[in-house]
């Protein structure tokens, strides 16, 4: 007698099990999840994201009729200190995202008559909303949402990702249309393509250059179709795409091209107030000097050599590296021109300047000096190209004040030496 009661109850809880399983059944066929995304296995990735977040309709009854969760499941149990975390930072930011801070600007009866469960974030809202939210965001979108934490890291699956995107053709056309660094979508011919990674993807020029992965004087592929290509400046070190080169020289930008041809008009002048002032500190010795052996014999030694820095800078060409034989070269012209200033110094400082006039004196010494600050510049270049060192690196973003100070300091000292070492080409040849 005692258990019909039991059973009857028992009873009582299969039929409403089975009415809330009949229910269940028919709540899927009037089911509006396909309306998202025509792709049918991107529904099944949300049916399946919706199951492991447990919705409402997974719930189950016990014998009295009251509404009991399913145990568990380990991957349910791995999500849980997710959705915690979620709900923490959803009560504990809910008056930041409502426009008003915590304890200021409101009274008591505003916060007790706010909803505390109404959704004032992305983590609040129904899941369904969410995928739907999804459905309408870029592949950048995405991955910055995938960054923010572990619970859409694990909703946001390459699968789902995938699928959202209509398939491996479909994604891999959205990987190589973004940056793989700052995911911005600047278009495909401003995006330098990436065939050595896995899947296929590109990246910037901005982050290209800032990353030193460009070299001068080279071809990279373009993000923007087969066989698009665009040369590396050799000025600044970007890629010239589109129609952006110059007519004289398809490896430099327009404007690139006009700085390097005012460079070297400035350096041809300076080649010549060189030269000229070489020739007048040679003749003033000749004339002035010519009995004092320890001024006369370097100046001649200092021309002679003059005419075979002329010579390195004329015939070396764009293939041949010759900057070490030539800062040798300086280096021993400097070093020659040491014993006349001394010389002419010291009478000068003594007052015997002999037969020879004293604005001949101060002339000679202010040329002498002259060619030697003029070698000791050379020098000091042909050392800096002889490292090849890049002059480019200025040109590169969200660098330091003092490493842009340092590079334009070693640039001024290239364009003084040799600036047409922006045209060599490679590999070098030291012979």
């Amino acid at each position: 007698m005692e258990g019909r009661p039991s059973s009857k109850r028992r009873s009582n809880s299969r039929n409403r099990s089975s009415f809330k399983e009949k229910q269940r059944r028919e709540s899927w066929k009037d089911d509006r999840l396909n309306t998202i995304t025509p792709t049918s296995g991107l529904d099944l990735l949300i049916r399946q994201a919706l199951a492991r977040n447990a919705s409402p309709a997974t719930y189950l009854f016990d014998e009295d009729g009251n509404r009991i969760s399913p145990p568990a499941s380990p991957l349910r149990r791995s999500v849980q200190p997710l959705e915690s975390i979620a709900d923490r930072m959803r009560q504990k930011r809910r008056s930041w995202y409502d426009g008003a801070e915590p304890g200021h600007g409101e009274d008591d009866d505003d916060k007790e008559a706010r909803d505390p469960d109404a959704p004032s974030r992305l983590l609040a809202l129904p899941t369904e909303l969410q995928f739907f939210v999804f459905a309408h965001l870029g592949l950048s979108d995405l991955e910055r949402l995938r960054r923010t934490c572990q619970f859409y890291r694990h909703i946001l699956s390459p699968e789902y990702v995938r699928a959202l995107f209509g398939g491996h053709q479909g994604l891999a056309s959205q990987l190589t249309g973004h940056c793989q660094t700052c995911l911005a979508s600047p278009g495909r011919a401003s995006l330098i393509l990436q065939p050595q990674t896995r899947p296929l993807s590109s990246k910037c020029f901005q982050c290209s250059v800032k990353a030193r992965e460009l070299g001068v004087g080279t071809r990279v592929p373009l993000a923007s179709g087969a066989g698009a290509g665009a040369w590396v400046c050799r000025w600044c070190g970007w890629p010239v795409a589109g129609e952006a080169h110059s007519w004289a020289n398809e490896q430099f930008h327009v404007q690139c091209y006009d700085r390097y041809y005012r460079v070297l008009w400035v350096f041809l002048c300076l080649g010549f107030a060189q030269f000229a002032v070489g020739v007048v500190a040679a003749a003033l010795s000749l004339v002035y000097f010519r009995g004092e052996l320890v001024v006369f014999a370097p100046t001649v030694v200092n021309f002679v050599l003059l005419w075979v820095c002329m010579a390195f800078l004329m015939f070396r060409g764009n293939r041949i590296r010759t900057y070490h034989w030539v800062g040798m070269v300086e280096l021993v012209i400097m070093g020659l021109w040491i014993p006349p200033i001394y010389a002419v110094a010291r009478d000068l400082q003594d007052g015997g300047v002999g037969s020879r006039p004293f604005e001949s004196s101060v002339a000679a010494l202010a040329f002498f000096a002259t060619n030697m600050l003029f070698r000791l510049f050379n020098c000091i270049g042909n050392i800096v190209l002889t490292l090849g060192y890049d002059m480019t690196k200025h040109y590169a973003p969200q660098i330091t004040l003092r490493r842009r100070l340092m590079n334009l300091l070693m640039t001024g000292l290239i364009y003084w030496t040799y600036p047409q070492c922006v045209e060599q080409r490679y590999p070098p040849d030291f012979n």
